[in-house]
Protein backbone atom coordinates (compact mmCIF):
# COMPACT_ATOMS: atom_id res chain seq x y z
CA UNK A 1 0.00 0.00 0.00
CA UNK A 2 1.34 3.24 -1.43
CA UNK A 3 1.79 6.17 1.53
CA UNK A 4 -1.12 7.97 -0.27
CA UNK A 5 -3.17 5.40 0.34
CA UNK A 6 -2.48 4.85 3.99
CA UNK A 7 -2.87 8.72 4.46
CA UNK A 8 -6.64 8.05 2.88
CA UNK A 9 -7.48 5.13 4.50
CA UNK A 10 -6.27 6.81 8.03
CA UNK A 11 -8.58 9.93 7.11
CA UNK A 12 -11.45 7.93 6.56
CA UNK A 13 -10.93 6.24 9.39
CA UNK A 14 -11.07 8.86 11.46
CA UNK A 15 -14.53 10.28 9.95
CA UNK A 16 -17.92 10.12 11.89
CA UNK A 17 -20.36 8.07 8.91
CA UNK A 18 -23.86 8.81 9.23
CA UNK A 19 -26.41 6.69 6.80
CA UNK A 20 -30.17 6.01 6.88
CA UNK A 21 -31.42 2.71 7.73
CA UNK A 22 -34.99 1.04 7.96
CA UNK A 23 -35.49 2.28 11.58
CA UNK A 24 -33.98 5.70 10.80
CA UNK A 25 -30.93 7.73 11.10
CA UNK A 26 -27.62 5.39 12.02
CA UNK A 27 -24.67 7.71 13.39
CA UNK A 28 -21.11 5.63 13.71
CA UNK A 29 -18.35 7.04 15.82
CA UNK A 30 -14.93 6.12 14.91
CA UNK A 31 -12.42 4.46 17.33
CA UNK A 32 -9.20 6.11 17.68
CA UNK A 33 -10.01 9.93 17.87
CA UNK A 34 -10.54 12.36 20.50
CA UNK A 35 -14.05 12.40 21.90
CA UNK A 36 -14.05 16.31 21.68
CA UNK A 37 -12.67 16.51 18.15
CA UNK A 38 -15.57 13.74 17.36
CA UNK A 39 -18.07 15.72 18.66
CA UNK A 40 -16.74 18.76 16.79
CA UNK A 41 -16.70 16.83 13.77
CA UNK A 42 -20.78 15.58 14.45
CA UNK A 43 -21.36 19.33 15.25
CA UNK A 44 -20.20 20.62 11.67
CA UNK A 45 -21.96 17.13 9.98
CA UNK A 46 -25.61 18.47 11.32
CA UNK A 47 -25.15 22.01 11.11
CA UNK A 48 -25.10 21.74 7.83
CA UNK A 49 -28.52 20.38 7.01
CA UNK A 50 -30.01 21.08 10.56
CA UNK A 51 -33.77 21.12 9.69
CA UNK A 52 -33.13 17.93 7.92
CA UNK A 53 -32.67 15.80 10.79
CA UNK A 54 -35.59 17.03 12.74
CA UNK A 55 -37.23 14.54 14.18
CA UNK A 56 -35.25 11.68 12.87
CA UNK A 57 -35.38 8.41 14.84
CA UNK A 58 -31.77 8.32 15.85
CA UNK A 59 -29.09 5.61 16.73
CA UNK A 60 -25.67 5.88 17.61
CA UNK A 61 -22.88 3.50 18.04
CA UNK A 62 -19.47 4.51 20.07
CA UNK A 63 -17.66 1.12 19.04
CA UNK A 64 -14.91 0.76 21.47
CA UNK A 65 -15.10 4.01 23.01
CA UNK A 66 -15.72 4.70 26.75
CA UNK A 67 -17.72 7.18 27.70
CA UNK A 68 -18.54 8.55 31.66
CA UNK A 69 -21.90 9.50 32.43
CA UNK A 70 -20.97 13.43 31.70
CA UNK A 71 -20.45 12.51 28.10
CA UNK A 72 -23.32 10.76 27.55
CA UNK A 73 -25.38 13.30 29.04
CA UNK A 74 -23.69 16.26 26.84
CA UNK A 75 -24.19 13.79 23.70
CA UNK A 76 -27.74 13.11 24.91
CA UNK A 77 -28.49 16.72 24.98
CA UNK A 78 -26.71 18.20 22.21
CA UNK A 79 -28.70 15.04 19.83
CA UNK A 80 -32.19 16.18 21.34
CA UNK A 81 -32.02 19.60 22.58
CA UNK A 82 -29.53 21.72 20.00
CA UNK A 83 -30.62 19.14 16.60
CA UNK A 84 -33.96 17.96 17.63
CA UNK A 85 -33.61 14.45 16.89
CA UNK A 86 -35.21 11.45 18.40
CA UNK A 87 -32.58 9.31 20.02
CA UNK A 88 -33.52 5.93 20.58
CA UNK A 89 -30.10 3.86 21.22
CA UNK A 90 -26.70 4.02 21.88
CA UNK A 91 -24.71 0.67 20.43
CA UNK A 92 -20.82 0.24 22.79
CA UNK A 93 -18.63 -2.24 23.66
CA UNK A 94 -17.74 -1.05 26.58
CA UNK A 95 -20.38 -2.35 29.34
CA UNK A 96 -20.02 0.86 31.95
CA UNK A 97 -20.99 2.90 28.94
CA UNK A 98 -23.89 0.92 27.93
CA UNK A 99 -25.26 1.91 31.49
CA UNK A 100 -24.62 4.95 31.53
CA UNK A 101 -27.18 5.32 28.35
CA UNK A 102 -29.67 2.84 29.96
CA UNK A 103 -30.34 5.95 32.57
CA UNK A 104 -31.22 7.60 29.90
CA UNK A 105 -33.97 5.45 29.01
CA UNK A 106 -31.90 4.73 25.62
CA UNK A 107 -32.25 0.81 24.29
CA UNK A 108 -28.57 -0.43 24.09
CA UNK A 109 -26.41 -3.22 22.23
CA UNK A 110 -22.93 -3.73 21.42
CA UNK A 111 -22.79 -3.06 17.34
CA UNK A 112 -25.45 -1.70 15.26
CA UNK A 113 -27.09 -4.50 13.54
CA UNK A 114 -26.61 -2.57 10.71
CA UNK A 115 -22.83 -0.44 11.53
CA UNK A 116 -20.12 -1.95 9.02
CA UNK A 117 -18.47 -3.28 12.18
CA UNK A 118 -20.41 -6.20 11.91
CA UNK A 119 -18.35 -7.11 9.17
CA UNK A 120 -15.60 -6.58 10.86
CA UNK A 121 -15.66 -9.32 13.83
CA UNK A 122 -12.78 -9.39 16.60
CA UNK A 123 -9.98 -11.19 15.38
CA UNK A 124 -9.81 -13.23 18.35
CA UNK A 125 -12.87 -15.04 17.31
CA UNK A 126 -10.98 -16.26 13.74
CA UNK A 127 -7.52 -16.99 15.12
CA UNK A 128 -9.07 -19.55 17.48
CA UNK A 129 -9.81 -21.13 14.48
CA UNK A 130 -6.70 -20.98 12.73
CA UNK A 131 -3.07 -22.49 12.49
CA UNK A 132 -1.93 -18.81 13.67
CA UNK A 133 -0.58 -20.25 16.92
CA UNK A 134 2.56 -21.81 17.69
CA UNK A 135 3.49 -22.37 20.66
CA UNK A 136 2.98 -19.23 23.09
CA UNK A 137 2.79 -16.99 20.50
CA UNK A 138 0.30 -15.99 17.37
CA UNK A 139 1.23 -15.11 14.01
CA UNK A 140 -1.28 -12.68 11.50
CA UNK A 141 -0.09 -11.55 8.70
CA UNK A 142 -2.81 -9.24 7.87
CA UNK A 143 -3.90 -5.77 8.58
CA UNK A 144 -5.73 -5.31 11.66
CA UNK A 145 -8.14 -2.73 11.08
CA UNK A 146 -10.52 -0.20 12.84
CA UNK A 147 -13.16 -1.67 15.20
CA UNK A 148 -11.33 -5.31 14.98
CA UNK A 149 -9.29 -6.68 18.47
CA UNK A 150 -6.61 -9.07 18.42
CA UNK A 151 -6.63 -10.79 22.41
CA UNK A 152 -3.72 -13.26 23.07
CA UNK A 153 -2.41 -15.31 25.84
CA UNK A 154 1.13 -15.10 25.00
CA UNK A 155 2.93 -13.10 22.29
CA UNK A 156 1.54 -11.31 19.53
CA UNK A 157 3.62 -10.91 16.01
CA UNK A 158 1.44 -9.15 13.18
CA UNK A 159 3.10 -8.79 9.62
CA UNK A 160 1.12 -6.29 8.51
CA UNK A 161 -0.32 -2.40 10.03
CA UNK A 162 -2.74 -1.76 12.49
CA UNK A 163 -4.64 0.81 12.08
CA UNK A 164 -6.01 3.86 14.12
CA UNK A 165 -9.08 2.35 16.35
CA UNK A 166 -7.73 -1.36 16.09
CA UNK A 167 -6.81 -2.96 19.35
CA UNK A 168 -3.75 -5.64 20.20
CA UNK A 169 -3.59 -6.77 23.72
CA UNK A 170 -1.02 -9.48 24.86
CA UNK A 171 0.15 -11.27 27.95
CA UNK A 172 3.20 -10.83 26.54
CA UNK A 173 4.97 -9.28 23.76
CA UNK A 174 4.00 -7.13 20.76
CA UNK A 175 5.99 -7.53 17.77
CA UNK A 176 4.29 -5.43 14.66
CA UNK A 177 6.27 -5.44 11.08
CA UNK A 178 4.50 -2.75 9.49
CA UNK A 179 3.42 0.55 11.62
CA UNK A 180 1.63 0.51 14.72
CA UNK A 181 -1.10 3.51 14.88
CA UNK A 182 -3.47 1.73 17.02
CA UNK A 183 -3.77 0.53 20.76
CA UNK A 184 -1.55 -1.86 21.74
CA UNK A 185 -1.42 -3.48 25.57
CA UNK A 186 1.86 -5.49 26.03
CA UNK A 187 2.31 -7.77 29.18
CA UNK A 188 -1.88 -7.38 30.04
CA UNK A 189 -1.38 -9.78 33.13
CA UNK A 190 0.80 -7.60 34.73
CA UNK A 191 4.11 -8.53 33.18
CA UNK A 192 6.61 -5.60 33.00
CA UNK A 193 8.84 -7.29 31.48
CA UNK A 194 6.99 -7.56 28.04
CA UNK A 195 8.11 -5.15 24.95
CA UNK A 196 6.31 -3.82 22.12
CA UNK A 197 8.04 -3.04 18.93
CA UNK A 198 7.28 -1.93 15.60
CA UNK A 199 8.59 -1.03 12.70
CA UNK A 200 7.16 2.68 12.75
CA UNK A 201 5.33 3.16 15.76
CA UNK A 202 2.93 5.99 15.92
CA UNK A 203 0.35 4.62 18.51
CA UNK A 204 -3.00 6.02 19.66
CA UNK A 205 -1.92 4.54 22.77
CA UNK A 206 0.46 2.40 24.41
CA UNK A 207 0.19 -0.02 27.84
CA UNK A 208 2.84 -2.27 29.61
CA UNK A 209 1.31 -4.17 32.08
CA UNK A 210 -0.60 -1.00 34.16
CA UNK A 211 1.76 1.57 32.39
CA UNK A 212 0.06 3.72 30.11
CA UNK A 213 2.03 6.22 27.40
CA UNK A 214 -0.75 8.78 25.34
CA UNK A 215 0.59 9.79 21.96
CA UNK A 216 1.62 13.51 23.57
CA UNK A 217 4.12 11.71 25.90
CA UNK A 218 5.61 8.63 23.44
CA UNK A 219 8.06 10.45 21.66
CA UNK A 220 8.82 8.34 18.60
CA UNK A 221 11.00 7.99 14.72
CA UNK A 222 10.38 6.71 11.44
CA UNK A 223 13.15 3.84 12.55
CA UNK A 224 12.26 0.32 14.20
CA UNK A 225 11.55 1.23 18.01
CA UNK A 226 10.67 -0.39 20.76
CA UNK A 227 9.00 0.10 24.43
CA UNK A 228 9.57 -0.86 27.82
CA UNK A 229 9.15 0.13 31.32
CA UNK A 230 11.59 1.93 32.64
CA UNK A 231 11.56 3.68 36.01
CA UNK A 232 7.87 2.97 36.32
CA UNK A 233 7.47 4.84 32.95
CA UNK A 234 7.19 3.52 29.17
CA UNK A 235 10.15 4.56 27.75
CA UNK A 236 10.71 4.29 23.90
CA UNK A 237 13.96 3.60 22.19
CA UNK A 238 15.66 2.65 18.51
CA UNK A 239 15.61 -1.17 18.22
CA UNK A 240 19.54 -0.66 16.64
CA UNK A 241 20.75 0.80 19.62
CA UNK A 242 19.38 -2.26 22.21
CA UNK A 243 21.73 -4.27 23.74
Amino acid sequence: MNNAAQESEQENASKIIMKGTKDGLLIMFPDGSSWNDLLKQLNDMLDKDKSFWIGASTSVDLGNHQLDETQINRLHEMLIKRYHLLLDALYCRDENTRNFAEKKNLKVGKIHPNSTRASSPDITDIVQNSNAVAGNAIYLKQTIRSGQIVRFDGNVIIFGDTNPGSEIIASGDIIVVGSLRGIAHAGAKGDEKSHIVATNLKPIQLRIASCIGMPDDVQTSNSPEYACITDGKIYIGSVKNKR
